[in-house]
């Protein structure tokens, strides 16, 4: 039985991983957009799952004059992961108009230059 153990922690030790950068139970407000990233020098890889009761859109940017990129349209209770590119933006956007978003999310790679930002609904 310890030969097992010994193996399987030993095999885990060779397996590479990305440098954890953080975790963050996220709320965003009813009809707004949170981003992450953009300044990014390496790949950063974000993951998740929807925790609270409206769907919420995950996209991928580049910059404002780009279009964005569905990657995963998340209901609750679901999970999404994407690897972004340097400088790439990771978007959030809260499906609902009345209902605040809830997501638990984890997010890799090089935690320099790793920005954070809501983005406001504009009002006509």
């Amino acid at each position: 039985m310890f030969t097992r153990l010994a193996f399987a922690v030993a095999a885990l030790a060779l397996v590479p991983t990305a440098a954890f950068a953080g975790h963050s139970e996220l709320e965003v407000p009813p009809a707004d957009t949170f981003l992450l990233g953009g300044e990014q020098k390496a790949d950063m890889i974000v993951s998740g799952r929807n925790t609270g009761q409206t769907t919420v859109s995950v996209l991928a940017a580049t910059d404002g004059s780009s279009p964005e990129i569905l990657i995963a349209t998340v209901a609750p209770g679901a999970s999404f992961k994407h690897a972004y590119r340097p400088g790439e933006i990771a978007v959030i956007r809260n499906k609902s108009s009345s209902e605040t978003a809830r997501l638990s999310v984890d997010f890799t790679g090089s935690p320099s230059s790793l920005s954070m930002a809501y983005l406001l609904p504009q009002k006509d």
